[in-house]
C-alpha cells in the first residue's frame, strides 16, 4: 500500500480543479471528488499488481486517473479487462459506505446527496467510449478481438474523437458555462491529439514486448498469407494480440512457414529492418 501511495501524482489538471473549488468555496465537493478519484484509481492499481503488472506511476485526474504500468498491449484479454474494470467497480461499493456513515454523527443527508451524485458523475464519464477513459480502454480491449493491434489502436482513437466532439456539442448546447468540462474536454482532446502522434510508438512497444517476453498466454495461432514484395514492418501490422503469427509467402512452392518470433528477431537484430521478406529470405 505505502509503495503504490508513493507513486501517487496529482495531475495539473486536478489543481486547477481543486484551486477553483476552494476559491468558490466547495471544500466538501474537492475533497468528496478526491476520494472517490483515489479510491477508483487504487482499484485499477491493486488489479494490476494482482497480475504481476509493473506499475510505475499513479495520476489522479479529476474524473479519474491513469496508471501507467509497463505493460504494452500483450497481457491476456481477461487481465486487462479486469485492471480496467477495476477502478468502476469501486464505485459500487462507496454508496454502501456513505449509508453507513449516515448513522454516525459526522455524515449529513446534504453529505451523503453530494457524494452519491459525485460517485455517480465520475463513474458515467469514465465509461464513456473515450480513450484514455476506462470505456475507452474497454472499446480498444474489444476492437481487438476483431482487428490487428495496430488498426483497433488507431479506430479507438478515432471513434473517441467523433464522440468527445458529439458529448462536447451537446453538452454546451446545454451549459454553456460549464468551466470545469470545458478544462476536462480539452485535456482529453490535447491526450488523443498527443496518442495520435504517438501510434508508431505505441506500436513499437507492442512488437518490442512481444520480442522481448514471448508470452506464452497467446494460445490461438493465426496464418498469415503474404506477398514476397511485403516489408516486415507491414507483415507487423497484421498482428493481433493474444495470437500467435505463423507467415507463409504466397507463390513459394514448400516453402516452410515462419514463426513471428523469427521475423521480429531479424527486424529487431538489425537484419531485416530495411528489406522485404522475400530479400530476407535470399539474404538469410
Amino acid at each position: 500500500m505505502i509503495k503504490l501511495l508513493r507513486k501517487c501524482h496529482i495531475h495539473p489538471v486536478f489543481w486547477f480543479v481543486i484551486g477553483g473549488g476552494l476559491l468558490t468555496g466547495h471544500f466538501w465537493d474537492v475533497v468528496t471528488v478526491f476520494f472517490i478519484v483515489f479510491v477508483h484509481e487504487m482499484g485499477h492499481a491493486w488489479a494490476a499488481l494482482h497480475y504481476g503488472w509493473r506499475v510505475t506511476q499513479i495520476q489522479l485526474l479529476p474524473f479519474g486517473g491513469v496508471a501507467k504500468v509497463e505493460e504494452h498491449g500483450n497481457r491476456p484479454f481477461k487481465e486487462e479487462f479486469w485492471v480496467t474494470l477495476a477502478g468502476p467497480l469501486q464505485h459500487l461499493w462507496l454508496p454502501i459506505l456513505s449509508f453507513l456513515l449516515l448513522k454516525t454523527p459526522y455524515w449529513s443527508e446534504e453529505n451523503h446527496h453530494l457524494f452519491m451524485t459525485e460517485n455517480a458523475l465520475i463513474l458515467g464519464f469514465n465509461l464513456l467510449p473515450i480513450w484514455p477513459l476506462d470505456g475507452g480502454k474497454l472499446l480498444f480491449l474489444f476492437l481487438s478481438k476483431f482487428l490487428p493491434f495496430k488498426q483497433a489502436f488507431r479506430q479507438t482513437l478515432i471513434l473517441s474523437f467523433l464522440f468527445l466532439v458529439t458529448l462536447s456539442i451537446a453538452l454546451f448546447v446545454d451549459h454553456p458555462a460549464s468551466i470545469n468540462f470545458a478544462v476536462i474536454a480539452s485535456f482529453i482532446g490535447l491526450s488523443l491529439y498527443q496518442e495520435w502522434k504517438q501510434q508508431k510508438v505505441v506500436f513499437l512497444r507492442f512488437l518490442l514486448e512481444r520480442w522481448r517476453t514471448r508470452p506464452v498466454s497467446r494460445r490461438k495461432i493465426r496464418t498469415l498469407v503474404i506477398s514476397k514484395d511485403w516489408p516486415l514492418w507491414r507483415i507487423f501490422e497484421h498482428f493481433f494480440k493474444e495470437q500467435v503469427h505463423l507467415i507463409e509467402i504466397a507463390g513459394v512452392e514448400n516453402g516452410e512457414l515462419l514463426h513471428e518470433s523469427t521475423l521480429l528477431e531479424a527486424y529487431f537484430g538489425g537484419n531485416g529492418s530495411n528489406v522485404t521478406i522475400g530479400e530476407w529470405i535470399n539474404v538469410s
